[in-house]
């Protein structure tokens, strides 16, 4: 009995330490200061915002998992950050500026829009999380939400 608590105990432990790395992992190394905003009521609905201050672009340019914005993607990626301002639980601490994106910054969306989900499929907003690098500030915004 006492090892199966001592492995039920284990085993929680484990999955906690995995869902607060998981938030990180895709958010690149070599920044130099950081502010983060983690829903921390939030196991499977959760709205995250974070900003992380660079010293140089490269680390984001020269990452393959980011693209450039064009003309044509401003509307696309100013649409995910609309969204998230009207769920945004962190109230007070949310001050981005949707005016920054412009062309040459660069982002990366990662989204299951389409994906099955039940009888139904994942729609553009229901779950995503938006890498968005804003190269004048040297920063890069991280926005997660999922309802």
């Amino acid at each position: 009995m006492k090892k199966i608590s001592l492995l039920i105990i284990i085993v929680m432990m484990i999955m906690i330490e995995g869902c607060s790395n998981s938030k990180l992992k895709d958010i690149p190394k070599g920044y130099i200061k950081s502010e983060e905003h983690f829903d921390k009521d939030g196991m499977q609905d959760y709205s995250d915002y974070a900003k992380y201050i660079y010293d140089n672009e490269e680390v984001i340019t020269n990452n393959k998992e980011y693209k450039e914005i064009t003309i044509d993607d401003i509307d696309n990626v100013v649409g995910y950050f609309d969204d998230f301002y009207g769920v945004i639980k962190l109230e007070g601490i949310y001050d981005f500026d949707t005016s920054i994106i412009t062309q040459g910054d660069y982002v990366r969306i990662k989204t299951k829009e389409g994906e099955k989900i039940g009888d139904s499929v994942y729609g553009k907003y229901d779950n995503y999380s938006v890498y968005f690098f804003d190269k004048e500030s040297l920063t890069l915004y991280y926005i997660h939400n999922n309802i």
